[in-house]
């Protein structure tokens, strides 16, 4: 281990460390998601149980991260503590990323026409350990670093040159991650693709009209570039076939039920913004924190790799914009911090980083360039900070509110309820039994209604419910039907600071 890796290793212990800290102060050690929880529980059932399921006995196809689930399944097997296990993966994949986010800087900086010094490979790697986005990841019990890993291990041994299978494989690996971890892989086959075109670039006659030498170069390169895409998509497909078809046959559908609920639950956000507006909300929040100051220095160097035609070079900075895009088409949402737009921040601090170190050799003025470094360091630790009090905040919601409203669940009602739930992490790792998901994880056949909730009222009734865990809030219709009386109400002091209601137990009488 060299001085720079125990340097990133302290780092990132210190910086994770404190966020686990602020929030024991507080009184409250868990998770800030209830998604979190959702793993948690299919982990639980892999790893005691050896089945992919949410509950037990019955396969489900409810998890966007197996792969997650399964390395938290890890832990129940060799029976360590969930919350260790979680945030030790989680610091892990926090180290692991840092360290491959300066590889991959050194990869582009290399594989481009720059004749000047690249700035220190660890800078990327500190900021990185010290932005408040990632830092909340690694102790969150979520996938998202173990997504960024991948998405960075990905792009990284593909510039290195890697066997076209291996890096099909990652690009597997990350689809098991995330499903739109497809993107990222597309892009990687076509940088394939084009590493061979590039390498023979000079044959390729000047004119496109000159058929004979064109037909040459065709032949040339076509058939190494067919055997360099077969071996990434059989490394690809030797991962992703088994995935596709657990799918398949638990749900029927090519990706998890989860996708479409999600999907379905936040149509109306298509009704209330067009395309342009929903894309720039997604795409600026990443950008929340120290890193909006590196985005003159990004401006810069992809202009600059764009004028020097390095498209290989840009192939990270298409999915920093491909992602955010993906979301706007699809799932045009920024909570939760922005959690499903996290990964791309590494791709924003290594082109800003990168580019703001070519700006300051630019720059005569030695004042302009020390209060923009200064000012960079001191927003950084700031929003860490800030990151820190957040994160204790978001675990004190979540043990009170989702938490706290389970085990009530758990400790009241009877054997023969019907119990049914928004927001079913927690419920469904301290209530052992099945009951209904209104958001459409455990109980896709509300999808087609799921935000109906007249029709999710008559479903309520039609399979006999007699307990219902909501938010008010986000069901009006029930909280001013008479035939549900709360039964029970948290009375979770952050939550209203927070400005939202407490959450509600419900119970329906006829």
């Amino acid at each position: 281990m060299t001085r720079r890796d125990a340097f990133v290793l302290l780092t990132a212990f210190t910086s994770a460390g404190v966020y686990l800290a602020f929030s024991a102060v507080r009184g409250s050690v868990g998770f800030p998601l209830d998604d979190a929880w959702i793993h948690q529980v299919y982990a639980r059932n892999l790893g005691t149980n050896f089945e992919f399921s949410f509950f037990t006995g019955q396969p489900s196809a409810g998890s966007t991260s197996p792969l997650w689930s399964i390395l938290l399944a890890i832990g129940y097997l060799l029976r360590i503590d969930f919350h260790l296990w979680a945030y030790l993966l989680g610091i892990v994949f926090f180290i692991a990323s840092a360290l491959f986010a300066s590889r991959l800087y050194q990869r582009l900086f290399s594989t481009s026409l720059f004749t000047v010094h690249a700035p220190p490979k660890v800078a990327s790697s500190l900021f990185l350990l010290l932005e408040w986005h990632m830092a909340w990841s690694a102790v969150s019990g979520m996938e998202i670093l173990l997504f960024i890993f991948f998405s960075l291990i990905l792009l990284e041994r593909f510039y290195a040159g890697e066997k076209s299978w291996v890096v099909g494989l990652l690009g597997g690996l990350l689809v098991l991650t995330r499903p739109e971890g497809i993107g990222l892989a597309a892009l990687v086959a076509f940088g394939l693709a084009f590493q061979v075109w590039d390498a023979d670039k000079r044959g390729l006659p000047q004119k496109i009209i000159n058929y004979p030498r064109l037909a040459a170069w065709l032949r040339r390169t076509a058939p190494q570039s067919i055997r360099v895409l077969f071996g990434y998509g059989l490394g690809l497909s030797t991962i992703l076939v088994p995935y596709v078809a657990f799918n398949l046959v638990t749900v029927g559908t090519i990706l998890p039920n989860t996708f479409y609920a999600k999907a379905a639950e936040y149509a109306v956000l298509f009704e209330q913004k067009n395309l342009i507006a929903r894309w720039v909300e997604v795409i600026t929040t990443p950008f929340i924190g120290a890193q909006i100051l590196l985005l003159p220095g990004l401006i810069y160097i992809v202009v600059t790799l764009a004028k020097k035609q390095q498209w290989l070079a840009l192939i990270p900075f298409a999915w920093l914009i491909a992602l955010p895009t993906l979301y706007a088409l699809r799932l045009p949402v920024t909570y939760q911090h922005g959690r499903y737009e996290m990964p791309i921040i590494p791709f924003i601090v290594i082109y800003g980083i990168w580019g703001t170190a070519e700006l300051f050799k630019r720059l005569k003025s030695w004042v302009i360039r020390t209060a923009w470094g200064f000012s960079i360091a001191i927003v950084l630790i700031i929003f860490w900070f800030l990151g820190a009090a957040q994160y204790a905040t978001d675990v004190a919601i979540i043990n009170c509110e989702m938490v706290g409203t389970a085990k009530w669940i758990g400790a009241n009602a009877p054997a023969d309820a019907v119990v049914a739930a928004h927001d079913i992490g927690a419920l469904g790792y301290y209530y052992n039994r099945p009951f209904i998901d209104l958001a459409g994880l455990a109980t896709p056949e509300v999808i087609p209604f799921i935000r109906d909730e007249g029709r999710l009222r008559d479903f309520l009734f039609s399979r006999h419910a007699t307990f219902v865990v909501v938010f008010p809030d986000w069901y009006s219709i029930l909280d001013s039907d008479p035939r549900f009386v709360p039964a029970y109400q948290t009375d979770c002091a952050a939550t209203r600071n927070a400005g939202e209601k407490n959450m509600i137990v419900y119970r329906i009488v006829r």
